[in-house]
């Protein structure tokens, strides 16, 4: 974003650090939109002044922050194309503020807050240590600032068995996507004598945290980061912003639809498919995985959906279309029952066209035979600021879907 944001030095997660601060930023959510609404604003979307918290789809809401600063032009506009809107957030520093817990000293990881990525990789270590004949942790490659991206493979069902792949945390402010990643790895080995069905019979390799750079970037500087932190991320030098939207990177229609070439959006792309080290390092270790994976499923927020391929453009879908669609559906219903939460199962460029996202690569390039991305809690009174009292029933909600999936993959198998 072109905003220009104030700073302020604040003792959060035991360091001291220089913030950007959101005081006064305001989210307007708007009314249900049309096609001649939704294309002015997904215009909108491709300049830099904005952040598009939801994007602007036919037939829903979009929600956008904007600055005090930058607020006036942004109600000059909605008035202007005849949209009307109501304020979601009203101030989004406050919102923060009032979610945030004070990191205490424990003695072991649990799911009362928002960890750190070395804490996040600690535990995954852990459990391959006190579980190494069917767990293992093993580093996939560095990020741009040189952190180790981990990867936890739950391997009891030996080889040639199906692989699913599960990666969560690759937009840095989706806190509640890593959460809800390793509440997932704690059930599945943990808990493993209520899972045994599905540890025995499938392999499930996981990342946790598919962005460590700009999620350290979010706790410690400015919480509604999004890109990776690749300072060298232009061939045009003198723009001078930081990073690159990782979900917009893969190589799969790469750069087609719902991306910017401006390096300073919170949607460029790169300067080609695969330019980022961490979706590289993905790439290269699930290309490695024997069998392919049958899954490749993606961790996100938030809008409480269950996306299903393909997302680069409308009316394009994958040959299975659908049982894939069936698949979410189930799903849905299944993560329904335990909170009654609801999910809308659906197809992901009916939000708004995006290529590049990795849940395409996963289905059209890998080959995976399920590819899916979940959008979890909530539906915009708390945003990507989810207070993290909501982490547990989250992760038990996802789980319920997940583990529709995970049986659908070994009934698949054992066909």
């Amino acid at each position: 974003m072109k905003t220009v944001f104030a700073l302020v030095a604040f003792l959060a997660f035991g360091v001291l650090s220089e913030r950007v601060t959101y005081e006064g930023y305001k989210v307007l959510r708007t009314q249900h939109l049309n096609m001649t609404t939704s294309k002015a604003l997904q215009s909108l979307q491709l300049e830099d002044d904005f952040d598009f918290w939801q994007d602007a789809v036919i037939g829903r809401s979009a929600d956008i922050m904007a600055s005090p600063e930058m607020l006036p032009e942004l109600q000059q506009i909605l008035s202007k194309i005849g949209i009307h809107y109501t304020v979601m957030i009203e101030d989004v520093e406050a919102l923060h503020r009032s979610t945030e817990r004070p990191m205490t000293r424990r003695s072991g990881y649990d799911w009362s807050n928002y960890y750190g990525h070395d804490d996040i990789n600690d535990f995954i270590d852990g459990l391959g240590s006190a579980n190494s004949d069917w767990v293992a942790t093993k580093s996939i490659g560095k990020t741009f600032e040189g952190r180790d991206m981990r990867v936890i493979e739950i391997t009891k069902a030996g080889p040639g068995k199906p692989i699913a792949w599960i990666e969560a945390g690759i937009h840095a402010r989706e806190w509640i996507a890593s959460a809800t990643a390793t509440f997932m790895i704690n059930e599945l080995v943990n808990n493993y004598e209520q899972n045994k069905d599905i540890v025995d019979n499938l392999n499930i390799h996981i990342i946790p945290m598919a962005n460590p750079d700009g999620y350290e970037y979010s706790r410690n500087s400015d919480r509604m980061w999004r890109k990776n932190r690749n300072s060298d991320n232009d061939k045009d030098s003198t723009k001078g912003c930081v990073g690159v939207d990782l979900n917009r990177n893969w190589g799969y229609h790469w750069g087609e639809a719902g991306v910017s070439h401006n390096s300073c959006s919170d949607i460029y792309c790169g300067t080609v498919a695969f330019s980022e080290a961490e979706s590289t390092n993905i790439k290269n270790y699930v290309e490695a995985l024997s069998p392919v994976p049958v899954l490749g499923h993606c961790i996100h927020s938030y809008s409480q959906l269950w996306l299903w391929p393909y997302g680069y453009a409308y009316n394009a879908y994958p040959p299975n279309k659908a049982e894939i669609k069936k698949l979410a559906e189930d799903a849905a219903d299944a993560l329904y029952q335990v909170h009654g939460t609801v999910f809308d199962p659906i197809n992901s460029a009916e939000l708004y066209p995006a290529a590049g996202a990795s849940d395409d690569w996963y289905r059209g390039g890998l080959g995976a035979r399920y590819s899916f991305t979940t959008e979890l809690r909530d539906t915009g009174y708390y945003g990507f600021v989810l207070p993290p009292a909501q982490i547990i029933p989250s992760g038990e909600e996802l789980f319920a879907g997940m583990k529709v999936v995970f049986e659908k993959l070994v009934q698949d198998a054992g066909k």
